[in-house]
């Protein structure tokens, strides 16, 4: 039979537990859900216990746990009495094998440094005594000047000036590196310090063992400075074929602890939503002075002002990670949970890992896009319908062409329709030209008022050795004052929105052909004001 104790706990900041002696109990990491704020962590761990009634405490813990989502069971008909947590800041951890090879090292730098910097010192005085005894004196019994004794000199100082400058040079860049090395190491070291001396946290249990056994426990909590995002990768290998796509996950986690060979399980789902049921209290009609606001809400007391609660109300936005992304809890969207079937390590570091969900395909559709009055290229557009049938969850996609990156884009199927767009990139291979007509174009004054003709010609030629469908945009202006009329003349054939002004061509274009449209169109206005084209 199993026992399952839960219960808000106690957070202690003393040297240690009040009870004498517990038994400590090293446990692991076997499993976490991993919420896109906050992680819900599984540790197991196996000790011998002789009967009866005593305390146990587990070490190494995150220092950051939250104490009422401790949850403590045991097998075997142990009891599980009391539970209660705190944050160790004085437990002195054992260095890794890592660590005293690095301040291992660090030491030979730091005596080489010393070393040399102490040669530097003896090759100044050195030269300092060569320079105080170079003057020249006089030789032979008579007191002559002899001109060997003076070559002799000049020969011992260039020769000792010269070696000496050298062996000065060489410690002096030898230095340099030295002192390049004892900064990278230091840092190292202070990095793998850093993670050493961080606070751990403890659970403290109170059991009664029935009988000498192994006692085999399970605990779990939740920590908040850990989370995840969607991530994909849209490849299109051909303009043939579906479009590859790549499910994958960014975590992430500073809990102090690393998570070592764990099974993960990812959800979008919000452990923070309130729990309780709403309550609804009378609702008393009363006079007042005017329509300010109240509690901070315009009209508060009003039906007609009140807006609608939404599940969001009270649900804070998470916090942003080191790589900038802010993660939104979406509202009404169904829970989702992905079980990644291979173990991985997410150490704790505060870093994104990428780690793969699923790779499936996707039907597309391709078409060409060019609004030349923008930018005279075409780019490569991928078309998938249905695409809420793919249960996706807000992220980052990068996308590939024929496996080169070719841009970015976001994928969020709460504004999406049922269409996603996705631009692939220019394709050089097909030459886009937009030029005026000048016989279209003309300016004369009819009356009182000043008519302009315009006309524009596209050209398009298909350079590749396949067919084309291309989409091509542009535009006539609109008219916002009744005193301007804009008059569209020739649209050779594109569907026009008169709402908007958007002219559109759709075409299917032979490979090394070329096809030409155009339009033209006349604004009238006052002669004696000015419009804005």
């Amino acid at each position: 039979m199993k026992y399952i104790f839960s219960i808000a706990l106690i957070g202690l900041c003393g040297f240690g537990f009040s009870q004498d002696d517990p038994i400590k109990i090293n446990s692991e990491v076997k499993s976490v859900t991993v919420y896109p704020r906050g992680a819900q962590i599984e540790r197991s761990a196996t000790k011998f216990l002789s009967s009866g009634r005593q305390f146990v405490v587990f070490t190494g813990l995150a220092s950051e746990l939250e104490a009422s989502t401790v949850s403590v069971s045991a097998d075997g008909g142990i009891n599980v009495l009391s539970v209660s947590s705190q944050v160790n800041y004085l437990k002195e951890t054992a260095k890794p094998k890592n660590l005293i090879i690095l301040e291992d090292s660090l030491k030979t730098y730091e005596f080489d440094h010393q070393f040399n910097q102490n040669m530097v010192g003896i090759y100044a005085e050195e030269k300092n005594m060569i320079l105080s005894n170079k003057s020249v004196g006089w030789g032979g019994a008579g007191g002559d000047f002899l001109i060997e004794d003076l070559e002799d000199l000049s020969d011992f100082f260039r020769d000792r000036l010269a070696d000496n400058m050298l062996k000065t040079m060489e410690l002096e860049q030898k230095q340099k590196r030295i002192s390049a090395s004892i900064q990278r190491l230091r840092k190292q070291i202070n990095e793998h310090n850093a993670k050493l001396n961080r606070s751990t946290g403890e659970v403290l249990v109170e059991v009664y063992v029935p009988s000498n056994a192994n006692a085999h426990f399970t605990l779990s909590y939740m920590v908040q400075n850990a989370g995840w995002l969607p991530a994909y990768n849209v490849n299109v290998m051909d303009v043939d074929k579906p479009l590859q796509f790549s499910y994958n996950a960014k975590v992430f986690q500073n809990t102090g602890v690393d998570w070592n060979d764990v099974t993960l399980t990812l959800t979008n789902a919000n452990p923070n939503l309130n729990g309780n049921k709403p309550e609804l209290h009378p609702w008393q009609l009363y006079f007042v002075e005017n329509s300010g606001s109240l509690y901070g809400r315009p009209e508060a007391f009003s039906n007609k002002a009140m807006p609608l609660a939404t599940s969001d109300d009270k649900v804070s936005e998470a916090e942003s990670f080191e790589m900038g992304s802010v993660v939104e809890y979406p509202v009404n969207q169904a829970v989702t949970q992905f079980k990644i079937k291979t173990r991985h390590n997410i150490p704790s570091n505060g870093k994104p890992q990428g780690i793969s969900i699923d790779v499936f395909t996707v039907p597309a559709r391709y078409q060409y896009y060019c609004a030349p009055k923008v930018d005279p290229a075409a780019f490569l557009v991928a078309r998938v319908w249905d695409f809420n049938q793919y249960d996706l969850l807000p992220g980052e996609a990068n996308l590939f062409l024929s496996n080169t990156y070719v841009g970015q884009t976001f994928i969020n199927p709460g504004t999406i329709s049922d269409t996603l767009d996705l631009s692939l990139g220019r394709d050089q291979s097909i030459v886009v030209k937009r030029e005026k007509v000048s016989e279209f174009c003309d300016s004369k004054r009819i009356g009182s008022n000043i008519k302009e003709s315009i006309g524009m010609e596209i050209s398009v030629k298909n350079t590749k050795e396949t067919k084309i469908f291309l989409v091509i945009e542009d535009q006539v202006p609109i008219s916002t004052n009744k005193e301007i009329t804009v008059d569209v003349e020739d649209k050779s054939g594109a569907d026009l929105n008169t709402q908007t002004g958007l002219l559109r061509w759709t075409k299917n274009i032979m490979a090394g052909s070329s096809e030409k449209m155009s339009f033209k169109y006349s604004i009238k206005y006052p002669a004696e004001k000015r419009i804005n084209f």
